[in-house]
């Protein structure tokens, strides 16, 4: 009888444990909406652009490609301006490709375009990301990135499921073992 109790109680603290790790360990993280630029296109159909660094430094000779529904239609390179242009265009849905990124245009046939919207884009490459980080060339073997064995064990998110619940089972079922052992008379 006892025993029965200790299982249910360990069994009751696992379905908990699991019901709450459940989600959040395979919850995928929530993708950002993409931004979509309005750009008026100039008499002619001509797209019109510059890319240019987080200094405001015009990028020579970078390809920028123009896509349709992901296919790429055309790519030209920029100027010494770090200027682009795409001739011949419609008004619609369009990607511009470069330096790395992906960005959406809608493109507005010549004055069609509402009030205020830019006769031309300005794309800015992103800078490289650096960061300085304190690395501990003690640990550099390994398999799982030079972690220390004791660090390594605690990385891995099951074993802290398990750690975890057993820190709440023992107490249980301790508390429910020793219920049972009360003496029946002084």
């Amino acid at each position: 009888m006892k025993s029965a109790r200790i299982v249910g109680g360990v069994v009751v603290c696992l379905a908990a444990l699991g019901v709450c790790l459940s989600g959040a360990a395979f919850a995928a993280p929530p993708s950002p909406e993409r931004i979509v630029h309005d750009v008026a296109l100039t008499p002619g159909g001509v797209f019109v652009g510059q890319l240019v660094n987080a200094q405001n430094i015009p990028q020579l000779g970078q390809k920028v490609t123009l896509l349709t529904e992901s296919r790429p239609l055309v790519t030209v390179m920029t100027d010494e301006r770090g200027a682009f242009a795409f001739r011949g265009l419609q008004g619609g849905m369009y990607q511009v490709a470069a330096a790395g990124s992906v960005e959406d245009y809608r493109l507005w046939a010549p004055g069609t375009e509402p009030k205020g919207v830019p006769s031309m884009a300005l794309i800015v490459t992103p800078d490289p990301l650096v960061r300085g980080q304190y690395y501990n060339y003690q640990y550099q073997r390994g398999l799982w990135g030079g972690l220390p064995p004791a660090r390594m064990l605690l990385a891995n998110p099951w074993v802290v499921a398990g750690v975890a619940a057993t820190a709440v089972a023992v107490p249980v079922g301790i508390a429910a073992a020793e219920k049972g052992n009360v003496p029946a008379s002084p």
